[in-house]
């Protein structure tokens, strides 16, 4: 926790955002101390936050107050905010001010009423990490403002409650293989080990087989039934990447889901986790908020320094309209984040002219194809890049 300069209980003011509720959660989880009352300043538009923001606080409900600016004959007015706010302060409270939140006009008039009460001013900087302390007087050389790291981590299911996303997070996909073979699978991928005929029956598992439960190998092999695809070479297939299924002569739904594409995700899973050491990591997150109705989940995200990042992983794009669609889809869900995490693709796909990096980079994603993935200094680039962003303080 920062420094706490008075022993007498204070309250925690904190201007809403609803764009960003960051800056406002994290100042009041450094700040907040038992018996504290948090205060939150907001126009109409964006009080439906403060519910939200204090559930997620865990505060009493009877310490959380707030005051609503309303439009006065349909404008915002500097003298009538200052008005609004300061007939609801009090002389005998101790006050600590977040000034990162809201609009400039909210934030002046803020800070205006609040420099004739008992105030300590801060300021949240996210982005670094930081909360600043500062002292508006006369002088501006006397380097009096004092800055202190934000210690509190947020985890993957904080983050999506503070946003009012529901997720799955808490029910964690389970890891198929062992990671070593992840990593055996991604060096066959990259060393093109495969035939056309083990894409073909990889192909076919995903078109055909995918959603199934569980399928009979003998039987996908040489089907008797008109509904069901064959897959001769499919025994000959799984010998050769040396994969061994749970249950002899059969493969599983998640077997069937690792094979076509699983184990790609585990395989960057298990990168990020063992090179960037994040403060929470997931895979196979499923998210919502009444928005997206399909193809809402994250297939690796993680949140590192209080960032989050989200990464869709393709071992292959066999079009230009198939790769411009998962650029929708993570473009659908950055929105759903309202914008703040960091999306990027990773890919087997070789970019060789480099036409749909820049397609992606023109959607705010990053996109990281066979060469980023399988070069040590470009994958090296990509993981220090993130860390960079991350910034911790």
């Amino acid at each position: 926790m920062c420094p706490n300069y008075y022993t007498m209980s204070k309250t925690i003011v904190n201007i809403i955002d609803k764009s960003n509720p960051m800056p406002a959660y994290l100042f009041t989880k450094e700040y907040y101390e038992e018996g504290d009352e948090l205060l939150f300043i907001s126009t109409e538009e964006e009080a439906s936050c403060i519910q939200l923001l204090a559930q997620q606080l865990k505060v009493e409900e009877t310490l959380v107050k707030s005051i609503i600016v309303k439009r006065f004959e349909d404008k915002f007015l500097y003298e009538h905010i200052c008005r609004t706010i300061k007939s609801k302060l009090n002389p005998e409270t101790q006050y600590y001010l977040n000034l990162a939140g809201g609009n400039r006009y909210m934030t002046l008039s803020v800070q205006h009423v609040f420099e004739e009460f008992n105030t300590l001013f801060f300021y949240t900087q996210t982005r670094e990490n930081l909360i600043v302390k500062t002292i508006f007087d006369h002088s501006i050389y006397d380097d009096d403002d004092e800055m202190f790291p934000i210690k509190h981590r947020m985890t993957l299911k904080e983050y999506f409650g503070l946003y009012g996303l529901q997720s799955d997070v808490d029910q964690p996909r389970k890891q198929v293989k062992e990671i070593a073979f992840s990593q055996h699978l991604f060096t066959m991928f990259s060393q093109n080990m495969f035939g056309r005929g083990d894409y073909q029956v990889m192909e076919t598992l995903r078109e055909k087989y995918r959603n199934w439960k569980f399928l009979i190998i003998s039987e996908v092999e040489n089907p008797h039934k008109e509904y069901m695809t064959a897959i001769p070479n499919l025994s000959k297939f799984l010998n050769y990447i040396g994969f061994i299924p749970e249950r002899p002569g059969s493969l599983q739904s998640y077997e069937i889901e690792y094979l076509t594409g699983g184990w790609f995700e585990e395989y960057v899973y298990a990168l990020i986790k063992n090179v960037l050491q994040p403060d929470d990591i997931a895979m196979g997150v499923h998210i919502s908020n009444g928005i997206i109705k399909h193809n809402n989940e994250l297939d690796v995200c993680f949140i590192k320094a209080n960032k989050l990042f989200v990464i869709e992983c393709k071992t292959g794009v066999t079009s230009e309209s198939l790769f411009n669609e998962i650029v929708y889809k993570v473009c659908a869900l950055k929105e759903v984040l309202l914008g703040t995490s960091n999306s990027y693709i990773f890919s087997l796909k070789k970019d060789h002219k480099g036409n749909w990096k820049k397609t992606a980079k023109y959607m705010g994603i990053t996109f990281c194809d066979w060469l980023n993935l399988t070069k040590p200094e470009l994958l090296k680039n990509i993981l220090k890049s993130m860390d960079k962003i991350a910034k911790e303080s």
